[in-house]
């Protein structure tokens, strides 16, 4: 590990026209994207990226994410992506977010915990011990909380029925993160993201997805503004659970 690099990682990038939906903002999936793809990039130059685990049989897995968004990036907007890890929580390697805009204004942040596991078990193992080479960790904070544990949503029957594709797939060999909360933005009436904009966005990563595997997405809206989701196997084992909280869009 590379205990001398820096314990922030910073990166400049722009909104492009893939990353933004018909209101020329860009969509939650693509946000949660850029903030996990300067993820993967800050753990390489830590020392402790995707070749690194793998060698050592390891993989990190996402489990708890919360986003804040006070204003999402619009397209062709440059924007600032700043992310560090902190003191781990539990089991959890705790990181944190910030997309900043060019004048410095904080557009939106986020709280991750992650789990790192033994590749051939998928049991979780020891994160501090991953990051006990790491200099400068800190508990500064980019939200006011970590992510939570949600609650499983039951007794709704309408369901909307998915299949794990090839292109939702990612290097670990299962459904990436970013992909599951595009199925639930998948699922909103025609002409809600138009109205509505989100506010926050948590998600928890209950269990891996395979390409053709069937799955089964739960919606309800469990007070006004705050949708709840939840996503199942065949079987009904849980693979996620999700809260959106959305406003009017200004």
């Amino acid at each position: 590990m590379n205990c001398c690099a820096t314990p922030v990682w910073a990166e400049d990038t722009r909104i492009h026209s893939y990353d933004a939906d018909a209101t020329r903002s860009a969509s939650l999936e693509a946000v949660c994207r850029l903030f996990l793809e300067a993820a993967w990039s800050h753990a390489e130059l830590l020392g402790v990226g995707f070749e690194q685990l793998r060698r050592q049989g390891k993989l990190w897995v996402l489990s708890r994410f919360h986003l804040s968004c006070g204003e999402m990036p619009r397209w062709g907007q440059a924007v600032t992506v700043r992310t560090w890890p902190r003191t781990s929580r539990s089991v959890f390697a705790m990181r944190d977010f910030q997309m900043l805009a060019a004048g410095g204004e904080t557009l939106v942040t986020g709280t991750s915990a992650w789990l790192v596991i033994d590749a051939a078990t998928r049991k979780p193992l020891r994160s501090d011990r991953m990051l006990a080479s790491v200099t400068g960790l800190s508990d500064t904070r980019a939200t006011e909380r970590d992510p939570e544990r949600l609650p499983e949503l039951v007794g709704v029957p309408a369901c909307v029925a998915l299949e794990a594709r090839y292109s939702d797939v990612d290097v670990n060999g299962h459904v990436n993160s970013g992909r599951y909360v595009g199925y639930m933005l998948d699922t909103y009436p025609a002409g809600f993201h138009v109205q509505k904009r989100p506010l926050s966005l948590e998600v928890n990563y209950l269990a891996e997805t395979r390409e053709k595997e069937p799955l089964f997405l739960d919606s309800l809206e469990t007070e006004a503004g705050t949708w709840c989701h939840g996503l199942r196997k065949a079987d009904g084992l849980e693979v996620c659970r999700a809260r959106i909280r959305w406003g009017d869009r200004l």
